[in-house]
């Protein structure tokens, strides 16, 4: 009898059930027609085995003598591996000298597929095992998986991902106790939430995904990374347990996902604790120690490595080979670059196990204490250099890099108030104020700040205690009633005026003035503004100055003078310039354009409101870039030009969205049912100012807007068919009603759009801005001045529907005719 062409591991059953990973397994097919060798690597638990062997089952067919596996998850030594290689292909085995020859001989005329499964245990007798097979058998293909690569010259690395995971939706709140839900359709586009369902309906057959647990299953996903092996042992607890108390659980995880409903799996694999154990037992007592020391990191660069996890057995200079074996060993994971500085991070499972063990080992509180001095030194001189000019691209360096370690920052903050140093917390708090501000980050902040201020406050420094107290009521300025408000200001600025901080007490003061814009006492905020940029003059704070002036260019506006608001915003927008806070200057040439509205310069109010949006087109998620784009939207409404009105528009939605504030979502709701109301489009205009009522009832937050837009709708259709539509769309998920708004019905006799609509000059100046050229540059090249460049970059973005000029490649300049 012939040999069976295959020895997997594998039923029909099991192939059936198998999972995810489609792309994956076509492109490694497609790898392997070329390829001699190639690794399957990534941590414990990511299904490196499972999906070698549906792959050597899809491609069998291409190798005339077939499949053979091996297993060698049991081989520690060098003489093991061998003689379990020898064992699997019916070698001949003599002494350990010549194991190596009996295999090669029994794989040199063999046309085959040689799969070494679990590689970790043996990585120099493999490697010296696959070197010699593809030197000497040259039909034999090696299929190998292993928690890191062998380093075989021939060898294709391939890194098996996680499993794939729905995004976190917005609008959300990050500290929300239910999470927001998916879209039941969504579930399939998901490997992650598909290997939950199914493994989930095995272990109880009446399961099923609903709206109500949606969320939570997603949530599970992603709190286990798309780890295939944890999601299986998760989705078996469904027997005993809701998926709301599984999530709630997996703080413990190590302790929810064990034994039960593991028993189809390898002794290593029968809990999640083993195989981190297993992974564990492989590092060396450096690797180790710098693993454990990661786990106070959400993400990281090298540097910040080096500063916080060296000494005590790990040397400086020994932390980037450690990186590279911990990356090798699937335990590192490559996080982002942020500004060409590569991050690394640990999957969620990693970190939580690290953690035990720089407990267990008792240096928890010498690392943390380090990454503390670390953060508070790194984020204090940021603060300072920011305060002077620098150069635009460095703040948004400075900003990209803050966002991606917001987690860092809030876990530090934690941290320091678990160890009673609340002065430090505080210092991390005010250093930042500037990126809080600039990201309009009012709850995080809020949430951080009063947990701080609260915790021990007669010891805290008076200074820097009177700095957070005047953060957290600018914070909380357009969120808290103007009574609370106003307490929070006036608090901060007893606590100022008595240890004489000019920068809290300036702050405070900005605050006050600004909330009575609210209030209506503008003599009283008029005053409170000037005796700010009194305190500013000696604290030298540039930030509080540009809101000083803008909340005087406010009260102006309100006393009737906007030629006074205008020499404010000027006086403003010439400060920013001068320091290059192209945040700054955005809001001011969004308070002139404003204005310019209100005097009737149309021209000019587009050409300042899109120089503005396109400062802001640098930080799309930033909810000044909202307020500026329906403006322009609600100015091309104004000249009775609906269709120009769209697309900023729909920015605004979209940045609503991205925000993940409420609040700002019904605002866009509201200016996006105006421009139906000036399309003609009342059912549509109802249904869009149905939804915006019930955000803003949900965050008791009223608004005379949406009272009026359903006035508006029932004059022209009637009360019962504007109650209807008022109706039609509020039972909808926000993200349907996102995808609604956004999908605008085809205007009558609509006009050409693309790059069919560009003017002769509107194809010039894109040319001009495709080459790279700015503003200014084309204002000088065509002899225009910098407003009417400004005015027609707007046009040309609105016609061709984008939002930024790295997307005008390949639009215009081609098309041009001629």
């Amino acid at each position: 009898m012939s040999p069976p062409r295959h020895n997997l591991p594998l039923s029909a059953g099991e192939f059936i059930r198998f999972v995810g990973r489609e792309r994956d397994i076509v492109d490694l097919g497609r790898l392997l027609d070329t390829a001699r060798m190639v690794t399957l690597t990534g941590t414990g638990g990511i299904g490196k085995t499972r999906l070698a062997l549906h792959l050597a089952e899809r491609v069998l067919r291409r190798f005339p003598d077939g499949v053979r596996f091996i297993d060698l998850s049991e081989a520690s030594t060098h003489e093991q591996a061998l003689r379990t290689v020898a064992a699997g292909l019916n070698a001949v085995q003599g002494d350990s000298a010549t194991l190596l020859d009996g295999i090669i001989t029994a794989l040199r005329t063999q046309h085959l597929l040689l799969l070494l499964d679990t590689c970790e245990h043996a990585v120099g007798p493999m490697a010296e095992l696959c070197r010699a097979v593809l030197r000497d058998c040259p039909r034999v293909r090696i299929l190998a998986t292993s928690r890191q690569p062998l380093h075989v010259p021939e060898e294709n690395i391939w890194r098996v991902p996680p499993l794939s995971l729905p995004s976190r939706p917005t609008p959300t709140d990050p500290y929300a106790a239910v999470p927001v839900p998916i879209p039941r359709r969504d579930a399939q586009r998901y490997e992650s939430v598909r290997l939950f369902l199914t493994r989930a309906h095995a272990a109880r057959s009446g399961f099923e995904m609903t709206r109500e647990n949606s969320g939570y299953i997603a949530e599970i996903c992603r709190m286990l990374d798309g780890m295939p092996l944890a999601i299986e042992l998760a989705a078996a607890r469904v027997r005993v347990l809701s998926v709301q108390q599984i999530l709630r659980r997996l703080d413990d995880r190590f302790r929810l996902l064990s034994g039960d409903g593991a028993g189809h799996l390898p002794e290593r694999q029968r809990t999640l604790r083993a195989v981190l154990e297993w992974s564990h037992g492989m590092l060396t007592d450096a690797e180790r120690a710098l693993l454990h020391r990661l786990s106070v990191f959400s993400s990281w660069y090298l540097e910040m490595a080096e500063e916080v996890c060296s000494g005590e057995g790990v040397e400086a200079t020994d932390i980037l080979p450690l990186h590279f074996s911990l990356l090798d060993k699937s335990l590192v994971v490559m996080d982002a670059e942020i500004d060409g500085t590569a991050h690394y991070r640990l999957t969620e499972t990693v970190r939580a196990y690290a953690a035990e063990r720089l407990v267990e080992n008792g240096d928890g509180e010498e690392r943390w204490s380090r990454y503390l001095a670390f953060t508070i030194d790194r984020l204090e001189r940021a603060a300072k250099t920011g305060e002077g000019p620098l150069e635009w691209s460095e703040r948004l360096g400075r900003l990209r890099m803050q966002d991606h370690h917001r987690e860092n920052h809030a876990r530090v903050v934690l941290w320091a108030l678990a160890k009673g140093r609340s002065d430090d917390a505080l210092r991390v708090c005010v250093a930042l104020r500037s990126y809080w501000l600039v990201r309009d980050l009012t709850a995080e902040g809020s949430r951080l700040l009063e947990q701080a201020l609260d915790r021990d406050p007669d010891s805290q420094s008076p200074p820097l205690r009177a700095r957070a107290l005047a953060l957290r009521a600018e914070l909380r300025l357009d969120v808290d009633p103007a009574p609370r408000v106003a307490t929070l200001a006036l608090c901060a600025l007893e606590a100022a005026r008595a240890c004489r901080d000019a920068a809290a007490a300036a702050s405070a003061l900005a605050t006050l003035a600004a909330l009575s814009l609210r209030t209506g006492a503008l003599e009283e905020g008029e005053r409170r503004a000037r005796r700010s940029l009194e305190w500013v003059a000696e604290a030298g704070d540039h930030l509080t100055e540009g809101i000083a002036l803008r909340v005087l260019a406010r009260l102006a506006r309100r006393r009737g003078c906007p030629e006074e608001a205008v020499g404010h915003l000027e006086e403003g927008l010439e400060k920013a310039r001068r320091l290059n806070d192209h945040w700054s200057q955005a809001r001011c040439l969004h308070e002139l354009g404003s204005i310019a509205v209100e005097a009737g310069d149309h021209e000019g109010a587009e050409a300042l409101l899109s120089e503005a949006l396109e400062i802001f087109g640098d930080m799309p998620s930033d909810l000044a870039f909202a307020h500026c784009a329906a403006d322009l939207g609600r100015l091309h409404l104004a000249r009775h030009d609906p269709l120009s009105a769209r697309a900023p528009l729909a920015r605004c939605l979209r940045v609503g969205f991205t925000s993940g504030r409420r609040i700002a979502v019904a605002r866009a709701l509201e200016a996006l049912a105006e421009l139906a109301l000036a399309e003609e489009e009342s059912s549509r205009a109802a249904a869009l100012a149905g939804v915006a009522a019930d955000l803003r009832t949900s965050l008791d937050r009223p608004s005379a807007e949406t009272v009026r837009l359903r006035s508006a709708v029932e004059r022209r259709v009637g009360a019962g068919p504007a109650a209807q539509a008022w109706n039609a769309w509020r039972s909808l998920p926000l993200e349907q009603i996102r995808d609604r708004a956004l999908a605008f019905p085809r205007p009558q006799g609509a006009r050409p759009s693309g790059p069919d609509s560009l003017t002769p000059r509107e194809r010039e100046i894109a040319t001009l801005a495709e080459r790279g050229l700015s503003n200014r540059e084309i204002a000088e090249e065509l002899t225009i001045s910098q407003a009417t460049a400004a005015r027609h970059i707007a046009n040309i973005f609105r016609k061709l529907s984008i939002s930024s000029r790295t997307q005008l490649t390949g639009w215009a300049a081609p098309r041009e005719p001629g």
